[in-house]
């Protein structure tokens, strides 16, 4: 007989790095995003060419950059990056600081053992008035993390303190801003596929119960800046043959109050202030399971804004309030006073 004792040993020495490599194998390399998500704020500092990026709006030309932070373990990163503008409206309309886009090196990121995923968006504070800029950009960002409380089909967010460093002048600028999880990072963690077709999108294609989550959080935030059949503020991706609709850019809700939005057009039709239902109508009188999510969730998203110290009290209260009155009035949900909704003939909105 075969001694145990003599041949485990001897088979550990023969399969144990190929288990070793199959384990590793298995296991995703962390991206940039997890990187920096260790903290609530994560301090950066950002130098490129602020001049350009805020003078020329309508350039589709990268500047040259850095970006720099220290993580968890106290190491220190420096990356080089292309820096870019981004976005429609905010773009054009904010006297502050653009929207930005990060483009990283790939190689870069996989020399130091992280996964591809090389872009990210970067929110950043739009309008010239510091104490207000900053209150819209941490209200937009709670609203994100509010979301990834209902969800992982959600995008993940980061919130930044922002050395801006002007590399022509060395000129410095501090201001606070979030990133958001890169587009194919996302369908990778939630094992997605893109979508070639993301406007139009017929009921029949569409997971319906998570679209009804979708338009009753926008309902609790009081957003009526998105729509399904244009694809506006809703990123679509497939999962199992079905649409999977993510929604984004939260700062023309109720909630957020971003004074440059009396821009939309859907406020000729529904009064500033005013929730309205902008998912499918006939989906309000089966909204029991979706409603019993939110209520299952209602002390920790309540708890997400009250733990939010960053956001001061008096913003805090009014978000909480504004939740409360969702809360309070979940089984009444009213629908838009006339037809703006997506119907399901997929016309999209009467603007």
């Amino acid at each position: 007989m075969l001694n145990l004792k003599y041949v485990l040993p001897f088979l550990l020495f023969c399969f144990l790095p190929d288990l070793v490599k199959a384990s590793n194998n298995n296991t995703a390399p962390e991206s940039l995003l997890d990187l920096m998500s260790y903290q609530e704020i994560l301090e950066i500092n950002l130098e490129t060419d602020m001049v350009q990026l805020i003078e020329d709006r309508r350039s589709e030309d990268e500047v040259k950059g850095n970006l720099s932070f220290t993580d968890s373990n106290g190491r220190f990163w420096s990356w080089k990056i292309k820096v870019g503008l981004r976005g429609n409206y905010r773009r054009m309309n904010c006297n502050g600081t653009p929207p930005l886009k990060l483009n990283f090196k790939k190689g870069e990121l996989q020399e130091a053992g992280l996964s591809k995923f090389d872009d990210m968006k970067l929110v950043t504070q739009c309008l010239e008035d510091e104490s207000l800029a900053k209150k819209l950009l941490l209200k937009e960002y709670l609203a994100y993390k509010l979301y990834n409380q209902l969800t992982d089909k959600s995008l993940r967010v980061q919130l930044l303190k922002i050395n801006f460093i002007d590399s022509n002048t060395g000129n410095k600028n501090v201001q606070y801003g979030f990133v958001i999880e890169d587009s194919a990072e996302f369908r990778n963690r939630i094992g997605a596929t893109k979508m070639d077709k993301t406007f139009n999108i017929q009921p029949e294609v569409l997971d319906r119960d998570q679209f009804k989550m979708v338009a009753l959080f926008q309902y609790m935030i009081g957003n009526i800046d998105y729509n399904l059949a244009a694809g506006r503020n809703l990123k679509m991706v497939k999962i199992d043959d079905k649409a999977i609709t993510v929604p984004y850019d939260f700062d023309f809700s109720e909630m957020v109050k971003a004074p440059y939005r009396t821009g939309s057009k859907r406020l000729d039709v529904i009064k500033q202030g005013d929730r309205a239902f902008l998912g499918f109508p006939e989906d309000v009188r089966d909204l029991k399971e979706t409603i019993q999510l939110f209520e299952n969730n209602r002390e920790a998203l309540l708890k997400i804004v009250s733990r939010f110290s960053i956001l001061d009290r008096e913003e805090r209260d009014f978000v909480k309030g504004y939740l409360m009155n969702f809360f309070d009035n979940i089984t009444q949900i009213k629908l838009p006073p006339v037809d703006v909704y997506v119907g399901r003939e997929g016309k999209g909105l009467r603007y």
